[in-house]
């Protein structure tokens, strides 16, 4: 018997069977699915991840007074950082001046709490409000849409102008209305729109286009920051040049702050330097984990999964011991015996594999639809997929089908 016949009679057993074959097949079902709605969700969040860092300048270096930081990790530093001296808008103009730094731009981020936009009665409740510098847009990713950036004479007269993200125009404007030169008001303040933001998304949980980004000066003139917490410090944002690598910008700006602060050789720099690779790492180490939990969730069900198929595979031989016997006496070899069993395994793990593939990308894709999780199923995940259920049908199919192959044929004949 070739490949194809051995197939073709491992599927004509399984036909016979249906029932008890599907319900054997259930824990590989199970296993492939989790995996396979797992590495969807994973990677279509890794996809959107780094789209989203590349848009926010993956050459772009961070000087600030506090060090970036997930979750409680490095909670002991944080009161040391918020005594800090900060930075200031002459760092920003001296950072410039490198030659490995393409353009810089100053900026504070201002918390708004429960302050919120308003025009002609509609309002929109705002996150944060930016405080920048020349640049900050193209810099940090914005694409203008419609209108300008700020201009140099915006920040020198301290001019109550604002550009403005997609979600709040689309909450404030009727469609199709111009935003460009309205007159809206933030906390009782008039500000005139300039320009509107080209649509970015949500990052993190965190809606990218409720942006409103106003002068610096203006931030400084007309609302309360309160220097004493760390993220109202004065923050710069640092362009790296193209052909430079990021590692020697942040050298070379790490000595320059160190000598503008008067830091000694043997004294810690009180100033950090962050990159979006920070949050890259951040962010990989949050789905290994991840990963290695689904990982083990899926293992569990396939062991079990493997175990049924061990189970069945042993009942089949003892309910075809006069069919084995027939098949040796007629010539068959016991190597024949131990592949067609063999391959029965394999079949009926491969169509548990194969129904996995497609409940676990369905449930990927149900998950995307109802949560803001996106999804994207590669086609190394169902080759994984398809393997891991192919080494379950072969780890615990070699018993049963050695177990077959090994029967003596005189006692097979006799078996009733």
């Amino acid at each position: 018997m070739n490949i194809y016949e051995y197939m073709k009679t491992a599927l004509l057993t399984l036909r016979q069977q249906k029932v008890r074959s599907l319900l054997t097949t259930l824990g590989i079902v199970v296993g492939v699915m989790t995996v396979v709605t797992m590495i969807s969700i994973v990677e279509g969040m890794n996809r959107f991840v780094y789209q989203i860092l590349g848009t926010m300048g993956s050459n772009v270096i961070y000087a600030q007074k506090h060090k970036w930081q997930i979750g409680t990790e490095g909670a002991e530093d944080r009161d040391e950082e918020r005594k800090r001296k900060d930075l200031t808008v002459g760092d920003a103009d001296a950072i410039a001046e490198l030659d490995c730094i393409s353009k810089t731009t100053p900026f504070r981020t201002k918390w708004a709490g429960q302050w919120k936009a308003s025009y002609k009665g509609e309002e929109v409740k705002l996150s944060t409000i930016e405080g920048v510098g020349l640049h900050y847009a193209s810099i940090a990713g914005y694409e203008v849409e419609q209108g300008r950036e700020l201009v140099e004479n915006d920040i020198t007269f301290r001019r109550q102008v604002c550009l403005i993200g997609a979600y709040i125009a689309e909450n404030l404007f009727t469609r199709g209305e111009d935003p460009v030169g309205k007159e809206i008001y933030i906390q009782g303040r008039k500000f005139q729109i300039v320009g509107l933001l080209k649509e970015r998304g949500a990052f993190l949980g965190q809606n990218l286009d409720v942006a409103v980004l106003i002068p610096l000066t203006t931030l400084e003139k007309i609302f309360l920051v309160k220097r004493w917490m760390r993220y109202y410090s004065l923050s710069i944002m640092c362009q790296v040049k193209e052909g430079v690598s990021v590692a020697t910008a942040e050298d070379k700006i790490e000595e320059l702050l160190r000598m503008r602060r008067g830091l000694r050789f043997d004294e810690e720099n009180d100033f950090a330097l962050n990159t979006q690779q920070m949050i890259v790492m951040a962010y990989k180490r949050l789905t290994t984990g991840i990963f290695m939990a689904m990982i083990g969730i899926a293992s569990l069900a396939l062991l079990v999964g493997g175990i049924g198929i061990m189970n069945i595979m042993l009942v089949s031989v003892l309910e075809r011991i006069r069919e084995i016997g027939v098949r040796i006496a007629v010539g068959a070899r016991r190597k024949d015996i131990l592949r067609q069993f063999l391959i029965e395994a394999l079949v009926l793990t491969s169509v548990g594999g194969f129904i996995g593939v497609f409940l676990g990308f369905g449930l990927a894709k149900l998950i995307s639809l109802l949560t803001p999780l996106p999804s994207s199923m590669p086609l190394w995940s169902v080759a994984l997929a398809i393997g891991f259920s192919l080494l379950t049908g072969l780890f615990f199919g070699i018993y049963p089908a050695s177990r077959a192959s090994r029967l003596d044929p005189i006692e097979a004949l006799r078996y009733e």
